[in-house]
């Protein structure tokens, strides 16, 4: 009978270290964690070796790839940025994914000038600039060639019979 309890007993702990959520957490790949982890708010928390963080590279969804500031984030992390997260995940803001710091009006404009001269202004709009678009142009040209090659074969018949070209007489064989 003692036998019989003691094993039931250690059937239960078994079960209940099994089902415990460290084991489940164990048995989560790395790499999913630092994902899972990111999903949250945006930012990647948790602390995770090198390792864990490329495999989450390889393995991030193809949506979060490209809609998300996943990979720079992960990137981030993986040149030890970690726990400074750019606030550009699911429950962030611009998308933008860099860590600058919010900029006066008054520095915007001046880094803006620096970048382009007389930007938004009538100065830096080049003088040289084409008034046709080249896929407008483009589709003229083809159009044009259309046409010519459409009209082409009543033109050349009625060239030939304007001015007729002189015909050779045959010549007979003289062997």
């Amino acid at each position: 009978m003692q036998r019989l309890l003691l094993a039931a007993l250690a059937a239960v702990v078994v079960t209940l270290l099994a089902a415990s959520p460290t084991a489940a957490h164990a048995a989560t790949p790395c790499w999913s964690r630092v994902i899972t982890d990111w999903t949250k708010d945006g930012q990647i928390n948790g602390q995770y070796s090198p390792h864990c963080l490329r495999q989450a590279i390889k393995h991030t969804p193809e949506d979060l790839r490209d809609y998300s500031s996943i990979i720079d984030d992960i990137n981030a992390a993986l040149l030890g940025g970690v726990g400074t997260g750019t606030k550009n995940g699911p429950n962030g803001g611009s998308g933008n994914s860099t860590n600058k710091p919010n900029l006066s009006p008054a520095e915007a404009q001046r880094r803006a000038e620096r970048a382009v001269p007389h930007a938004g202004t009538s100065d830096s709009i080049p003088e040289s600039s084409r008034t046709i678009p080249l896929p407008l142009l483009i589709l003229a040209a083809i159009t044009l060639a259309a046409l010519l090659a459409a009209a082409s074969p009543p033109l050349i018949q009625r060239l030939r019979t304007r001015f007729p070209r002189g015909r050779p007489a045959p010549q007979a064989d003289r062997s």
